[in-house]
């Protein structure tokens, strides 16, 4: 576990002040803000917070809680001492047919299918109110994806309590013994030739550019193939695979409309003579859409894509292109609902870092995309009973949704 150093009061000043000018600066989401929000009181309470708190989890709590009242998944802080602290979720949860269910467990008690009713004795929701004010996303949807996802919020021991009364103690200082179960996460590109002609390559990410080149060259090698399905479940995306999408449009598509804070300072010295500088950026380049033109020599067959709420960032990116170049279908679940390029501000030294959204984008028509995402064409929910029976069902619907295009 690597050491940081604690930042002391001159540090989280450093750090509170680093915060306040990016967000002002660079922050381009201002108009997906809650009526009546206050950047400048919010940021006078929170700083008193940060510079009273009496630790550095403390300290890290208050930082999060801030910058989750912007409400924008690519707008965050991060302590990674705190991250460390804990070991990996022994489970996954997240809402399935509206409930609390249990999609992957390593913990024998808890079984894939369950649905979690109570933790501590108070409903699930009640429970979680103190963890979800730590994260900031644009969607109702896009919270409850990221809630169970972040161990350090939680506290060390609590007892989930399941639909058929069960108590099951949780205790996440103990590394899970069981194997996990339920259906896995991809971790490599891997193609997968169904006896009915369909090839499935399932991507995790765009995170590391070999996964887009591992992608594209299973495109080149599936030429026989009757139809092909991208696999992009919980792919959380990472960087635009421009690559990936040479390979395989065949209709020109276009790019998102973006818009994106601009700082002209003259202007901003006109306001403040007036006395009316908004509290965060308003006046806004926007750009696009772009045009792409297909490649002659991009793979012509039967294309799907099958996305859920985990698909994100520049897996949405690749999505939406997809989709607006009719390449094929979009099937399962709506995806997360969130991109944007983020500046990164580092502390190495504490271990601490945030990001800030510096792009709101827009479907190509100028239809709002923040906390929409893209919308399959045809819904294939994740179902109880498939996790219960450990079978793949959306992606058997899927495959057979592809084969009749």
């Amino acid at each position: 576990m690597t050491q940081f150093r604690d930042p002391d009061l001159i540090d989280r000043a450093y750090i509170g002040a680093s915060a306040y000018h990016a967000i002002k600066r660079y922050f381009a989401h201002a108009e997906g803000l809650p009526a009546g929000y206050d950047f400048e009181a919010r940021y006078r309470a929170y700083l008193g917070e940060a510079l009273e708190a009496p630790n550095r989890k403390t300290f890290s709590l208050a930082t999060m809680r801030f910058f989750a009242s912007l409400r924008n998944g690519h707008t965050s802080f991060w302590d990674e001492e705190l991250a460390q602290q804990t070991g990996p979720m022994p489970f996954r949860i997240r809402r399935v047919e509206d409930q609390w269910t249990v999609v992957r467990s390593k913990l024998a008690e808890l079984n894939p299918g369950d649905v979690v009713t109570t933790v501590d004795g108070k409903p699930v929701d009640q429970w979680l109110e103190a963890v979800r004010e730590h994260i900031g996303q644009s969607s109702l949807a896009a919270l409850d994806w990221m809630t169970w996802l972040r161990p350090f919020l939680l506290p060390q021991r609590f007892a989930i309590g399941t639909d058929d009364g069960r108590q099951v103690a949780i205790d996440l200082t103990e590394p899970p013994i069981e194997s996990e179960r339920g259906l896995p996460l991809a971790t490599e590109v891997e193609t997968i030739y169904r006896p009915d002609g369909v090839a499935v390559i399932r991507i995790p990410g765009f995170d590391d550019p070999k996964y887009e080149e591992a992608a594209v060259g299973a495109i080149r090698g599936v030429e026989n193939a009757a139809a092909v399905l991208l696999d992009l479940r919980d792919n959380n995306g990472g960087s635009s695979p421009g690559n990936l999408l040479s390979a395989i449009m065949t209709n020109p598509y276009r790019g998102t409309l973006v818009s994106s804070p601009m700082t002209i300072a003259n202007s901003d010295a006109s306001n403040s003579f007036h006395g009316d500088v908004p509290a965060l950026p308003t006046m806004m380049r926007r750009s696009g859409p772009e045009m792409t033109l297909p490649f002659p020599d991009a793979w012509k067959g039967k294309m799907a894509l099958l996305i859920n709420g985990g698909s994100a960032s520049a897996c949405e990116d690749f999505a939406l292109r997809f989709k607006d170049g009719n390449r094929g279908l979009v099937l399962g679940e709506p995806s997360f609902g969130s991109t944007g390029q983020p500046y990164f501000v580092r502390f190495p030294e504490f271990g601490m870092s945030f990001s800030v959204s510096t792009k709101r984008e827009y479907f190509p028509d100028g239809r709002q995309f923040e906390g929409i995402g893209v919308m399959p064409d045809v819904s294939i929910p994740l179902m109880r009973n498939e996790l219960r029976n450990s079978t793949d069902t959306q992606l058997e619907l899927a495959a057979e949704t592809v084969l009749s295009q």
